[in-house]
């Protein structure tokens, strides 16, 4: 399987996911902010590209955070300020919404809508347990062009059911995507328009994000988490000719060491 497309894979559920929570993706090891973490897992997608489908790999997961620095699989961010419950971070992820006109009979003739890596920042509150963030990126290859804007809130329940070594964290929120954004990913050009396939041109959208991780921490070194992950599409991008699905959909498993 191709480089590109395990990335896709990984971010579609980091990003609705992983996004949410705190630093750590594990069951949190205490007395340290120099972490190490690396692992293996299985994930199951849905994509809502026409003719895509689900498909279900094996990945690599690895998680690596040392004082203000985090880095999980194609996203890093850096802590600016913390004060008083606020915190202020710079942000960087790698986007991999895109395709090849092979992956898909009902993308032939298309161009290839390529990866793109975004900068932006985010600000949070800390209230006990829950997080409220907002946050904000663009393109900085000239890919895409666009921006997205999302807010998000997050609870941490720990020792869930009695088990005091398990974290259990929904979260839920909202994200807006520029025209340009959408456009790029999920409209058709003139020149790609065929029978059966119309040019389209995508406006921006608003769509809901939802997600569900459980961390359980088998010893000082051992953790197993699981993360589920919905990502509803505004009707501008679900009305779109190659797209047939109104959600994206994520389902991971892993194990992670710590070193």
């Amino acid at each position: 399987m191709p480089l590109k497309k395990i990335l896709y894979i990984l971010i579609l559920v980091l990003t609705v996911g992983a996004a949410f929570g705190r630093d750590v993706p594990v069951a949190e090891y205490t007395g340290t902010r120099d972490i190490f973490l690396a692992g293996a897992g299985a994930i199951i997608t849905r994509n809502p590209h026409r003719g895509i489908g689900t498909e279900s790999h094996g990945i690599p997961l690895f998680f690596y955070q040392k004082e203000r620095l985090s880095l999980y699989g194609p996203m890093m961010n850096y802590s600016l300020l913390e004060d008083s419950g606020w915190e202020v971070r710079g942000l960087a992820r790698m986007r991999f919404e895109g395709y090849e006109e092979d992956d898909s009979r009902y993308l032939w003739g298309m161009d290839d809508r390529e990866w793109t890596l975004e900068l932006g920042g985010s600000l949070s509150r800390i209230l006990g347990e829950a997080r409220i963030t907002a946050d904000v990126s663009a393109d900085v290859l000239n890919e895409h062009k666009g921006h997205q804007i999302r807010l998000s809130y997050n609870y941490d329940f720990r020792g869930a059911a009695n088990i005091l070594d398990l974290l259990v964290t929904p979260s839920i929120g909202v994200t807006y995507r520029s025209r340009r954004l959408n456009d790029y990913y999920y409209g058709v050009r003139r020149d790609e328009a065929i029978t059966g396939r119309p040019e389209y041109d995508v406006g921006d959208s608003t769509g809901l994000l939802t997600a569900l991780r459980l961390n359980y921490r088998l010893n000082e070194q051992w953790s197993v988490m699981s993360m589920a992950a919905v990502q509803w599409l505004g009707s501008e991008i679900t009305d779109s000719p190659i797209v047939e699905k109104h959600y994206m959909a994520s389902i991971l498993l892993g194990i992670m060491y710590r070193f």
